[in-house]
């Protein structure tokens, strides 16, 4: 069957849950919990009279009534997911500093050790160590082109846990700013290059850090990591012009953003089919460079999905060094209020925060 609306495909995705969801929790119990089964359920209700409404009567004679139902804004969900990933789309672009170029960086997990990280009993804690791990590295890496163990970076990491095909894959992509803050001189450095060499090796290190940590019944597997792979793990640095991100225009780094970091795992318009308990949908392979269609059945289309839920309260998107800092950003908000030009902002802000001083007396005139 072939979708043709929105509506439709929220209705058969809905209908795929429906139908399956009991017998996929009885054969896989670790998803047969109170969080998983709301998760659902509100999914499964998501605008419908079910899942809660708001009522209003008209306003003209006060007799006739309208009702509209609210949506769930649940993890489970594809529509108020998509919604949710816009909406924090947009508060990451008003983060971003002025003034400032950014680019995209991935950093990968090595496919011997996606089942340990899935089966790994604190997702929370794990997952936010790996977070750490990205921009530990990226923080080193370019500490040592600046030839500064202080350099100070601006990054914001997002977690990503599925591939294009909707398998399990962890991986990261980092908003990485184009420089990095020599505090000792007051300076900011810009950089074009990452050496790719050097990130991997970088990055083979941090994560087999926490990996040995976190699994210490793999060290046999850690150290056949560091034996297989003496080049490092793969990594990509973000040196091609394609992967600058669009700054200078609102509506098109939004677009970039919701595109590249807020992706659901199979969204609805690439489900072609479903019947006699088989879901069928496409994907953009990495290694065809082509679409590719693949027709799984109905619980094992749900376990990709699912899978995919992090734990309660987990934050998917974090900010580190010079974007974690809040106070950083009330100075920014001061200095950006008294009129001073965009590439200022940064500039003023950053001496006042670590001089711990305020940012209107770095401006003419100012008391």
């Amino acid at each position: 069957m072939v979708f043709k609306t929105i509506k439709s495909k929220i209705r058969r995705f809905k209908e795929i849950f429906r139908t399956n969801w009991q017998e996929f929790i009885d054969k896989h119990p670790r998803y047969d919990t109170d969080y998983y089964q709301a998760e659902v359920h509100k999914m499964l209700v998501c605008g419908s009279e079910a899942g809660g409404f708001a009522a209003f009567q008209c306003l003209y004679c006060g007799e006739d009534e309208h009702t509209a139902n609210f949506s769930c804004k649940g993890k489970a969900c594809p529509q108020c997911g998509k919604r949710y990933a816009r909406d924090s789309m947009i508060k990451i672009a008003n983060k971003l500093l002025p003034g400032v170029s950014y680019r995209q960086s991935v950093l990968t997990l090595p496919e011997q050790l996606r089942i340990p990280f899935y089966q790994h009993e604190d997702h929370q804690r794990v997952f936010s160590r790996f977070m750490q791990a990205g921009h530990a590295c990226l923080e080193e890496l370019l500490r040592e082109i600046a030839k500064c163990p202080s350099a100070k970076i601006a990054g914001i990491v997002f977690l990503h846990t599925s591939g294009r095909s909707g398998t399990y894959n962890p991986h990261l992509h980092i908003i990485l700013g184009e420089g990095f803050l020599l505090p000792e001189f007051e300076e900011w450095k810009t950089f074009k290059w990452l050496p790719m060499d050097r990130l991997r090796l970088l990055w083979q290190a941090h994560l087999l850090t926490i990996v040995a940590e976190e699994f210490p019944e793999h060290a046999t597997l850690v150290q056949a990591l560091w034996d297989n792979y003496p080049n490092g793990f793969y990594a990509y640095p973000g040196n091609q012009k394609k992967d600058r991100i669009p700054t200078k225009n609102y509506q098109r780094l939004i677009r970039y953003l919701t595109r590249y970091l807020a992706s659901p795992p199979i969204g609805l318009g690439r489900i072609t089919g479903y019947s006699n308990n088989e879901v069928t949908y496409h994907y953009q392979s990495h290694a065809t460079k082509q679409r590719e269609f693949e027709t799984i059945d109905a619980k094992i289309f749900i376990g990709r999905m699912v899978q995919h839920i992090l734990p309660k309260g987990f934050q998917r998107v974090r900010y580190y060094g010079l974007q974690a800092s809040e106070r950083l950003w009330t100075v920014i908000g001061t200095c950006a209020m008294q009129g001073r030009p965009a590439y200022h902002f940064i500039l003023q802000a950053l001496h006042a925060y670590f001089y711990d001083e305020p940012a209107p007396s770095l401006l003419p005139g100012s008391t």
